[in-house]
């Protein structure tokens, strides 16, 4: 990962997520481009027609300055920076966009975790560009822990769900870890009880099959050789992530996605974005 694409709205979440950026950036040693859409639909102040073009230079001028004083402060941690300011009807294309033209090995951006109505039919801009981003995909919550350490991040939480982006997830995990740290290598056993278990109390597939935790967490040895720690728990996926990553105090979540679209998402989500509005640290989203 040599070049990260960092999109600002120049809200709080987005400054927060300019310090994680900052961090990765010094990690890996990468070119950090700072990125601020101007929409159109949000930046026209309800003038006449043929002043709003006026207007957008100014407004393009007055955050171009803003950011190329914020990128001054980055350089002093040695950090390549670039700032640049476009225009667009739409923030998450906008974005994915750049991120395609300049190569980004890896996004990072803030998440306002919007949730309700607003977000079943809108999405945020993180979410949305998760799903169609070429490249993998760091959000930080406005109130997620900025995860610090120029020499890795330790630990690292991975659930798995033995798909190969969980494996990815894993390569990943790896690479961003200190050099004494330790993966936490999670599956979550989330399948239904079957009806016919309900009369004799049975809740739980740890009790219709004990040995299931035992055979999941050996095949969970397999996937890294590497120092880690296997976790294995059932119920709701998402709920369950959040938990270990609280209860192990990792400093980052690292787990594919599969990028649902269409009706499926809006009804669904994925686990990977229902993590990412609630973690209490940044969700690194891998394609």
């Amino acid at each position: 990962m040599t070049r990260i694409l960092l999109p600002t709205d120049l809200s709080e979440s987005a400054d927060h997520a300019m310090r994680q950026a900052v961090e990765l950036a010094v990690q890996l040693q990468a070119r950090l481009d700072v990125f601020h859409v101007v929409t159109l639909h949000a930046a026209d102040p309800g003038a006449l027609k043929e002043s709003l073009e006026d207007y957008l230079k100014k407004l393009e001028g007055e955050v171009f300055t803003d950011l190329s004083e914020r990128s001054d402060v980055i350089k002093r941690r040695g950090v390549s920076v670039e700032v640049s300011v476009e225009r667009s009807v739409s923030a998450s294309e906008a974005i994915v966009d750049k991120a395609s033209t300049i190569g980004a090995d890896l996004i990072v951006m803030g998440t306002h975790g919007r949730t309700g109505v607003g977000k079943l039919l809108l999405g945020s801009v993180a979410e949305q560009v998760v799903q169609h981003a070429g490249c993998d995909v760091v959000t930080v919550g406005k109130d997620a822990k900025v995860a610090e350490g120029a020499a890795g991040f330790d630990p690292i939480l991975v659930p798995v769900d033995f798909a190969d982006y969980s494996e990815k997830a894993i390569a990943v995990g790896g690479k961003l870890l200190a050099t004494d740290g330790k993966l936490v290598l999670q599956h979550v056993v989330s399948a239904p009880i079957h009806p016919s278990f309900y009369a004799g109390g049975v809740t739980r597939m740890f009790e219709v099959d004990p040995d299931l935790p035992k055979r999941i967490r050996e095949k969970l040895g397999t996937l890294y050789q590497g120092p880690a720690e296997l976790v294995v728990t059932e119920g709701d996926a998402a709920q369950e992530i959040l938990s270990a990553a609280e209860s192990h105090k990792v400093q980052m979540i690292v787990m594919g996605t599969r990028g649902l679209s269409g009706l499926d998402h809006v009804l669904l989500g994925s686990v990977t974005e229902r993590v990412m509005r609630k973690a209490s640290v940044p969700v690194l989203a891998v394609k």
